[in-house]
């Protein structure tokens, strides 16, 4: 078959195939600054480079905890809440990390978003979650002004922040912002 309707046939195959490239491209590109976005250099009071701010917390037995207990030690803050599927999909992958790094001193913590003791503690049984694990009453949100969870901030021993993620992260994330505070 040739003539003028299979040329534009043909250019119209051509041109979906071009709009297609395209568009992978734009995705690729958008995605680029997700991850740009996925770390930025302050949340709240909590700055890339500066010392991590103290705030209070409460166990999931209901004791007082504060911040500022697990500084002398690299720390991955992680917060979270029972109901956040992006957090319940990380949280083996925060355990694996904790288990393997924990002898080099690693220490994760993990903040729940404002829920109850009744609620929080047979998630972190179900889920098998052997670090510490804290509940937010409040101030940590507003501290850090968390408004999407998962969130996680790295800190070295020294106390100083060197990473803040938004987001659910990567496991090869994970692993060069634990290296980074090692």
């Amino acid at each position: 078959m040739s003539g003028p309707g299979s040329r534009i046939f043909v250019l119209i195959w051509i041109a979906v195939a071009l709009a297609f490239v395209l568009a992978i491209l734009l995705f690729v590109r958008g995605m680029d600054q997700v991850t740009a976005v996925n770390a930025p250099v302050t949340s709240g009071a909590a700055v890339v480079g500066k010392p991590l701010p103290d705030v209070q917390l409460r166990s999931v037995d209901g004791t007082a905890a504060s911040l500022h207990t697990f500084i002398g030690h690299p720390l991955w803050i992680n917060f979270f809440a029972t109901w956040c599927v992006p957090c319940k999909a990380e949280l083996p992958e925060i355990e694996h990390r904790y288990e393997k790094f924990r002898t080099s001193g690693l220490v994760v913590l993990g903040i729940d978003q404002e829920e109850a003791s009744f609620a929080v503690a047979p998630f972190v049984k179900r889920f098998g979650l052997t670090y510490p694990t804290t509940i937010d009453t409040g101030a940590a949100a507003e501290l850090f002004n968390i408004h999407v969870i998962p969130m996680s901030i790295f800190v070295d021993a020294s106390g100083t922040v060197r990473s803040i993620r938004i987001g659910q992260m990567r496991p090869d994330d994970m692993d060069g912002d634990i290296r980074a505070i090692l």
